[in-house]
């Protein structure tokens, strides 16, 4: 299956481009409430004595409860693993587990590449883990490579129900939608499909990285992975997201 491990705190020479990046771009970003409130302001991609910076004025996510972040995701994630470990040890996590890899599928299997839903299954039934999961958020970065892969609308929503269903009904979920320049009708399928049954759950939210990833700079000429910059883009969202979800400022 893979190796499921913690991303152990660590000091990493993350060379950013000083992009001052804010959320303004991201004010659309909707939570399971459906309200439309900009999301909380936070600066990332500035550096600060060489560190990337959340906010000053951000809350610890101690006060939640919640001091584990779990996140699955592709290879979107995989290139963003360094900015998205500063910025959940800022955020307050006291464990970061981060499991991605390239092509990852939401609920299909193939080769030595598990789908979300085997590794969030091993997750939760490692013996590591206790029965409450309420300490924990879940961040979800997949659907990417589930575009254009199933017949109808009912097939793209049994592989997003899977995850949910194996999702700790009691851990806030966050899942981070999709953008694919060149199958963008696809990529809006998914994502509809993703909003729908994520948002009926209860206690979830969608980080809209289809929002801002087009945004100058921010992807590669494939139009779906992120440069250096897409990078500090995409821990952006999710963390604006989740200090606005967990209400942390």
């Amino acid at each position: 299956m893979g190796t499921i491990g913690k991303v152990s705190p660590r000091s990493l020479s993350v060379c950013l481009v000083a992009v001052a990046l804010t959320v303004a771009g991201c004010a659309e970003l909707t939570t399971s409430a459906g309200n439309d409130a900009p999301v909380s302001t936070i600066v990332i991609g500035s550096e600060v004595d060489g560190e990337v910076v959340v906010s000053a004025d951000v809350g610890p996510t101690s006060k939640t409860g919640i001091d584990t972040v779990i996140m699955i995701g592709d290879s979107i994630t995989v290139a963003s693993t360094p900015v998205l470990q500063e910025v959940y040890e800022q955020l307050g996590f006291d464990e970061i587990i981060i499991e991605s890899k390239q092509g990852k599928r939401t609920a299909l299997s193939f080769g030595s590449n598990p789908s979300g839903v085997d590794i969030a299954s091993y997750i939760v039934d490692s013996p590591d883990q206790d029965d409450d999961h309420s300490n924990e958020l879940w961040v979800v970065a997949l659907g990417t490579n589930d575009i254009n892969q199933y017949g109808d609308a009912a097939e793209r929503a049994a592989a997003i129900n899977e995850m949910l269903q194996i999702v700790p009904e009691e851990s806030p979920l966050i899942w981070v939608d999709t953008y694919f320049e060149d199958q963008s009708e696809g990529a809006d399928a998914i994502n509809g499909s993703i909003s729908d049954r994520v948002l009926d759950r209860g206690n979830s939210a969608i980080a809209r990285w289809s929002l801002v990833a087009a945004d100058d700079g921010n992807l590669r000429d494939d139009g779906v992975h992120p440069r250096q910059q897409g990078s500090a883009v995409f821990a952006n969202v999710i963390s604006a997201t989740i200090v606005d979800f967990l209400q942390l400022t």
